[in-house]
């Protein structure tokens, strides 16, 4: 487990959860240097905190 400091929103986070994702495929074709694109993605986060 990665470690993190800060007194943030986020600071007493100790694990995040990625539920319910959906999209997220690749676009066809080759990549162009320096090019964007963007891809249809969505996912519910939950942030655990740890036990105080």
């Amino acid at each position: 487990m990665d470690s993190h400091t800060g007194t943030g929103l986020l600071g007493n986070v100790a694990y995040i959860s990625r539920l319910l994702t959906s999209g997220g495929a690749a676009p066809a074709g080759a990549c162009t240097d320096g090019a964007t694109t963007s891809v249809p993605y969505g996912a519910v986060y939950v942030f655990w905190a740890a036990k105080r």
